[in-house]
This record gives C-alpha cells, sequence and structure tokens, in this order.
C-alpha cells in the first residue's frame, strides 16, 4: 500500500495519519495511541476534498469541470447527505 505525503509509522510509537475526519472510514485500520494531536480541518474543505476523493478514485485530482454547475441536484444532495452524516 502506498503512503501519501506526511503519513508514515515512524517506530511502534509514533504515527502520522491523515483522515477525512470527522467523516467515517469505514475500512481505516484501527490503532491505539498513547497520546494523539489532532489539527482539524475545515469541514467545507473536508466536504470538497471527499468529493473529488470519491469521484476520481485519487487523493491528487479535481474533476476537470465545476459539478455544482453540471449537475446542481447531485451537488446538492451530496452536501445534504454528508453534512447530515456529520452532524
Amino acid at each position: 500500500m502506498s503512503k501519501m505525503k506526511g503519513e508514515d509509522i515512524v517506530d511502534d510509537t509514533v504515527w502520522i495519519v491523515k483522515t477525512h475526519s470527522p467523516w467515517c472510514m469505514p475500512y481505516a485500520p484501527p490503532f491505539k495511541a498513547q497520546k494523539i494531536m489532532v489539527i482539524v480541518r475545515n469541514p467545507i474543505d473536508v466536504i470538497m476534498s471527499w468529493m473529488n476523493l470519491i469521484l476520481t478514485g485519487v487523493h491528487n485530482l479535481k474533476i476537470p469541470f465545476e459539478i455544482e454547475k453540471e449537475y446542481p441536484k447531485w451537488f446538492q444532495s451530496y452536501i445534504e447527505k454528508t453534512v447530515r452524516e456529520m452532524k
């Protein structure tokens, strides 16, 4: 499995983990930690980042058009569903 920039297992005591939190990732591997530092992203950024990930299947691409203009009903539905699940 390839790692993203900023994500690595340094040793058994230090992990750096990136996430779309507060989104639940159903297949994310669980791990235990004695200490944790959390840097929270703006939920609006997370929503748009997650949308690009699910539509492209990769972390480093954006869809090549403005989805809110091309597919406004889908976009509105996606936003409402995602916000409901985040709450």
